[in-house]
């Protein structure tokens, strides 16, 4: 019979390396603290209380609860990350709740402002391990650079993995780096010599049951506080010192069935081994994490400049291969190879831009093949869907002169557009046909038209541009408010001078087509 004693002095939970950081209204922030498993358990209650220091000293921080061994309540953000399985006498979690939206900037600023602030606390505690995130407004990643390392051998993984994650650091403007291999740190195993222990009639179970009680201590009872949700438990421990060596353990007695007091180092011997690291899989492939995330930058960036030093190099003997920037994701060849394959917001981009272009293809299909039918003519449609490549020399100037980056609403923004630009075509060239048709020569009816339909179709980009205008600040929608207006804006003004000078050149062609014959 073995047990483990795993750290003796801190108290049998799971560890972490986390304090997690959520704000309130639509500021939503992560920040993770914690310590390798092998140093004291007491000293994370130091670093933690530094940080609060910190955190309390800010602001436009209105109130802060603070989880020592476990993580806070799970957010959809921190379930992606794992945050439920992070527990342990090395890890905190801090959730922090922010004053109202308009007392304070967004919620970015103050996180930078609370990463720079913690600089003193990491110089304090060089071996801490201090995260901030920010929870992101769309769908959640393990981090905002994952590296997935696959191989034949899951140790040279492990290995490779430190090397790469020394490039991480080297990376411009790259915070929270960290990677999935966990310290090494010792582990003790109780083995009973069952013979011994049942001839002086004490039972494993009866070693096992003190030990624990002895390591962990044990529950008298529940205490009910009136500010308590829950009723606050009451366990009995032993102080830290008195349970902090092997010795220790040997020296305590156990009883026997007949009454006297049994050492356990006369049943019991204690071996010294290398506490179990974990495995992770992804799609039943093993796989080592090396994650990190941008103080401010995107992470395209970070990922091509990693691609770039890291792919055909030879880390530690071993040749790695990068791949997955395509846009369908790549599997790992990890019999015989070494490969990374990145994920994280880079996979994510790539994936929704590849579903988004397909729907914005699909629905120039349909709205061709609409026009078609319309206008009993394949070539008509063409003149009129000429205004949806005019939204673009609005959309990408406008989120470079506002400093948005162009993400997936802004793509839904663009095909929304589709539709609208097209509706100010089909008013130019209907009513073009409707003047033809009333005896109006082509070059008077192209002229009518721009100034008849001016006013309605000015009238409509306006609306759209001013009901867009409340969404231009959120940090989901503002993309698609950005591409709304300012594709709107251009595409108003092109629509007006080159689809009637479009349609005026392809019905002169065809006069004179006609007049040749």
């Amino acid at each position: 019979t073995k047990m483990g004693m795993g750290n003796m002095k801190g108290p049998i939970i799971p560890v972490t390396k986390a304090m997690g950081t959520k704000a309130r209204m639509t500021a939503n922030v992560a920040i993770f603290v914690g310590l390798p498993i092998s140093l004291l358990a007491l000293m994370i209650q130091r670093v933690t209380e530094a940080v609060s220091n910190v955190l309390s000293q800010n602001r436009y921080i209105e109130n802060f609860q603070t989880y020592l061994g476990r993580s806070a309540p799970v957010d959809f953000a921190g379930l992606v990350r794992g945050d439920m399985m992070r527990q342990g006498s090395n890890y905190a979690q801090i959730q922090v709740n922010m004053v109202p939206r308009d007392e304070r900037p967004m919620s970015h600023t103050v996180s930078v402002e609370v990463y720079k602030a913690l600089q003193p606390v990491r110089e304090r505690f060089p071996s801490s391990i201090i995260k901030i995130f920010e929870v992101p407004p769309g769908p959640p990643v393990r981090a905002q650079v994952v590296a997935e390392l696959y191989g034949p051998n899951y140790d040279k993984l492990r290995q490779v993995a430190g090397m790469v994650e020394q490039y991480f650091r080297k990376d411009y403007d790259m915070i929270n780096v960290d990677d999935s291999v966990t310290a090494t740190v010792p582990e003790y195993l109780l083995h009973v010599d069952q013979q011994k222990a049942m001839l002086a009639g004490v039972a494993p179970a009866q070693v096992a049951a003190l030990v624990h009680d002895y390591v962990a201590g044990t529950r008298l009872g529940a205490l009910h506080v009136e500010n308590a949700r829950e009723p606050v438990d009451i366990v009995l421990r032993v102080p830290p010192a008195d349970r902090a060596w092997r010795q220790q353990i040997l020296d305590l007695r156990v009883q026997s069935r007949s009454g006297q007091q049994v050492p356990l180092a006369s049943i019991v011997q204690i071996e010294r081994t290398t506490l179990a690291k974990p495995i992770y899989d992804r799609d039943q492939h093993p796989v080592v994490y090396v994650t990190g995330d941008l103080m401010g930058s995107s992470p395209v960036y970070a990922v091509l400049s990693l691609n770039h030093w890291l792919d055909g190099r030879t880390i530690d003997g071993v040749p790695l291969s990068t791949g997955n920037l395509g846009f369908s994701p790549a599997q790992p060849d990890d019999i015989t190879h070494y490969q990374i394959l990145w994920g994280g917001d880079m996979r994510l981009t790539l994936d929704v831009f590849r579903d988004l272009g397909a729907a914005f293809i699909i629905a120039l299909v349909f709205i061709y093949l609409m026009l078609v039918a319309y206008y009993q003519s394949f070539v008509m449609p063409v003149i009129v869907m000429g205004a949806i490549p005019m939204t673009l020399i609005g959309v990408f100037p406008g989120h470079w002169l506002l400093n948005t980056p162009f993400n997936a609403t802004s793509m839904i923004g663009v095909i929304a557009l589709a539709g609208v630009v097209v509706r100010n075509s089909l008013l130019l060239i209907d009513f073009i046909i409707d003047y033809r048709r009333q005896g109006y020569a082509l070059e008077e009816a192209v002229l009518q038209a721009g100034a008849v339909r001016f006013r309605p179709i000015l009238l409509t980009a306006l609306a759209i541009m001013f009901g867009s205008a409340i969404m231009v600040t959120d940090p989901v929608f503002g993309g698609l408010a950005v591409s709304l207006i300012f594709g709107t804006f251009a595409s108003t003004l092109l629509t007006l001078i080159v689809i009637p000078l479009l349609y005026f050149l392809w019905e002169r062609r065809l006069e004179k087509q006609t007049q040749g014959v």
